[in-house]
């Protein structure tokens, strides 16, 4: 026992021994590159949770980063570094770049590892990000990391880079205003003419589709079919709904409703659609109605006067 002891002590003070003299015999570089110790790190995450779209303000999407932990060496560091065995190393992660239009945190910031020289060792935190309303539709969104690796001992620090890439979605998004009001009363033979003010709210450019969805009978009304809004978040556009009342004989004293639908839709994506949006636009029609009268009263006012320049005429 005690001749084994002495072996293994003699092992070790030979193996500081043929390091000290490498230092002294060799130059600093030379010895660096001999031994070369140094941390190094990995990161990866599920690169298909990437490739899906993120919409908007209405999805948060949380990812794990996996960090790998080994370390490097040279030709003489592998007997160096098993003295390293199990000493803590400091691995920070922080996230040094985004779009405006990213929000991003991360669970776990600083997390505590250890050394070992014979395989890499893992860890991971978890990294939240959300996209704003005007994130442009289908662009690249980026997140940019650093990580790293404090020093210990013998064994230099690292600080690395890494970009987390990911795609914003198309968000569907419009707001229906109504400059005129949405009601209206007018006679039985006049017309409701009204102008409906769209504000894109999505992040892309949006064709708006319109639809009449209910009429009364006897009434008639048509409106703009496809609007198209600007990119930008904020793209205005007016599209138009005109109503005609029933213009029978007689006194009207009507109120009806005239129900139409907006439908959002990307521009250069017709299968990507939003949600239906109802609005209901109510019209008064009161007054006496006297269809095919002005053809008649012209009628009898020409005769009256051709009637007239007859009778003078004869009294010439």
């Amino acid at each position: 026992m005690t001749k084994n002891f002495k072996t293994v002590k003699a092992s070790f003070v030979t193996g500081i021994v043929v390091i000290s003299l490498v230092f002294a015999v060799l130059p600093t570089a030379s010895a660096g590159l001999l031994l070369n110790l140094q941390s190094a790190l990995l990161i990866t995450w599920n690169t298909a949770a990437t490739n899906e779209p993120v919409i908007p303000r209405g999805q948060l999407l949380q990812l794990s980063l996996n960090i790998t932990h080994y370390v490097t060496r040279g030709a003489l560091g592998r007997g160096l570094l098993q003295f390293y065995k199990g000493s803590p190393v400091t691995i920070t992660i922080q996230i040094i770049e985004t779009p405006s239009w990213v929000t991003a945190t991360l669970s776990q910031g600083s997390l505590q590892a250890t050394i070992n020289p014979d395989q890499p060792t893992a860890y991971s935190t978890m990294i939240t990000l959300q996209v704003d309303d005007n994130a442009p539709a289908y662009s690249q969104g980026y997140i940019k990391l650093q990580a790293t690796a404090s020093k210990a001992g013998f064994i230099k620090g690292i600080t690395q880079e890494f970009t987390l890439t990911f795609i914003p979605g198309y968000k569907p998004l419009i707001k229906a205003e109504y400059p005129d009001s949405n009601t209206m009363q007018i006679g039985p033979l006049d017309t409701a003419v009204f102008p409906i003010k769209i504000t894109n709210l999505g992040n892309a450019q949006t064709i708006v589709k319109f639809t009449i969805e209910k009429v009364p009978e006897g009434w008639n009304a048509i409106i703009t079919s496809e609007l198209l809004l600007g990119e930008g978040n904020g793209s205005t556009n007016t599209a138009y709904l005109v109503i005609k009342p029933p213009k029978n004989f007689g006194y009207h004293n009507d109120e009806k409703t005239i129900r139409i639908s907006m439908l959002p839709v990307k521009y250069d994506t017709p299968t990507n659609v939003g949600a239906i949006t109802i609005n209901d636009f109510l019209v008064e029609s009161r007054g006496f109605s006297t269809p095919g009268f002005e053809s008649i009263a012209f009628i009898g006012a020409l005769t009256i006067v051709l009637t007239l320049i007859t009778y003078f005429r004869k009294r010439k």
